[in-house]
């Protein structure tokens, strides 16, 4: 899956959970939510099937998902989710943030307790009417309590006097057990910025599963936020959330080139691709489905004339 593919499937996965929150047609919101899944399990490339106008004939995707990857792809937003973002208020929008706590429950509390941001969430957990809701239940409510204090915790932005040497000592365990492997810090501790929202680490192996076995393993984690074949996030002390992506050895420099950039840097290299007819992701720079580079984050800015 591409960093495309995901990017449309979190914005359609939020689109269904604010057409939820306006109690919205069931079948729009089922809609949006199969097309996240869809582009979730994808393996082929959006821009490329579009490209071929192929997306009309993935199964699941009708006239208006359609149009809308579509529209993302031209100008990197959709307008109807830019609309539903004002739609709706900003600090209810906020509470879908908070892990395992759905559009469900926020609905329910916002109309049987009027929760309408997070002090209110925790005046209602804390005096026990968030308990008495149906479907809730006091194991649910300590859930959503740990998870309120994890989220307040990520909210404050990591020094990088702070950030740094946990990211490094995670590499070091890391590279212990896998010292023939590639790692390394990317994301904005890489680029050195003063602060940052969580750490990212990345690695280059073929033991994509051994690796982030061993990474939800370590000392430090307190919580497995997410466990997947090539991506894993966990929760260390503190609250700090860290990010894991294993990509193959022939993609590593493309990784690194693109988890390091900030989201502008990237846009302008993908603009400077297309001049070239060439094509720029997190697996490499191609040309007409032809790989021409990817292992070395050099050559990935010297193909673009850099």
């Amino acid at each position: 899956m591409t960093m495309k593919n995901l990017e449309i499937s979190e914005i359609f996965s939020k689109m269904a959970d604010i057409l939820e929150l306006k109690d919205d047609n069931i079948f729009k919101i089922n809609a949006y939510r199969k097309a996240s899944r869809i582009l979730k399990d994808l393996q082929e490339d959006v821009e490329d099937l579009q490209r071929s106008n192929s997306l009309k004939e993935i199964p699941g995707f009708g006239k208006a998902i359609v149009g809308k990857i579509e529209e993302y792809l031209v100008y990197g937003k959709i307008i109807r989710y830019e609309e539903l973002k004002h739609e709706i208020s900003k600090e209810l929008i906020k509470l879908l943030k908070i892990q395992n706590l759905g559009p469900k429950t926020v609905v329910l509390a916002n109309k049987k307790l009027n929760v309408q941001n997070i002090n209110d969430l925790k005046r209602v957990i804390e005096d026990g009417s968030l308990t008495r809701l149906p479907g809730m239940g006091e194991k649910k409510v300590a859930n959503i309590k740990k998870n309120v204090e994890y989220f307040l915790k990520s909210q404050k932005r990591i020094t990088l006097g702070s950030a740094l040497p946990i990211a490094e000592k995670i590499v070091d365990l890391l590279k212990d057990k896998f010292g023939d492997e590639k790692f390394a810090i990317a994301g904005s501790i890489r680029r050195r910025k003063e602060t940052t929202g969580d750490i990212d680490i990345l690695a280059a192996s073929k033991n994509g599963k051994e690796i982030i076995n061993t990474f939800i393993n370590l000392p430090m984690v307190t919580d497995v936020i997410s466990k997947g074949e090539t991506k894993s996030s966990i929760r260390i002390n503190d609250g700090f959330q860290v990010d894991l992506r294993v990509v193959e050895l022939g993609s590593f420099g493309a990784a690194l080139q693109y988890f390091s950039g900030s989201q502008a840097h990237n846009i302008k290299l993908r603009g400077l691709a297309k001049r070239k007819s060439l094509k720029i992701n997190e697996y490499g720079v191609f040309k007409n489905e032809k790989k021409v580079c990817g292992a070395n984050e050099e050559e990935i800015y010297k193909s673009l004339g850099l």
